[in-house]
């Protein structure tokens, strides 16, 4: 697995897409962030949980897909299907 591929802004930064999770009895059904674990604009660590979400059923985390700063594209509470971007991390 070759992981998230970042793509650039106009200004030549990286940036990875923070994707909704797909669950596994439904991948199209849609699901709910429920908050945030990381602030907008923080500093966050590939790998470390930066979102709550329900999908499924089960309440999950979401991980950073990479190593930057985190910038929110979603708000606790709204529904998103899954694979939409939620967040990206520059």
């Amino acid at each position: 697995m070759l992981g998230p591929s970042p793509r650039r802004t106009l200004e030549g930064n990286a940036v990875t897409d923070l994707h909704f999770p797909r669950p596994r009895a439904d991948p199209h059904e849609p699901g709910e962030l429920l908050r945030w674990l990381a602030a907008d604009g923080e500093r966050v660590r590939g790998g470390e949980a930066v979102a709550e979400v329900r999908a499924d059923g089960r309440t999950r985390a979401v991980l950073a897909p990479a190593s930057g700063t985190l910038w929110w594209q979603g708000r606790a509470g709204e529904r998103f299907t899954p694979g939409s971007i939620i967040g990206l991390v520059e």
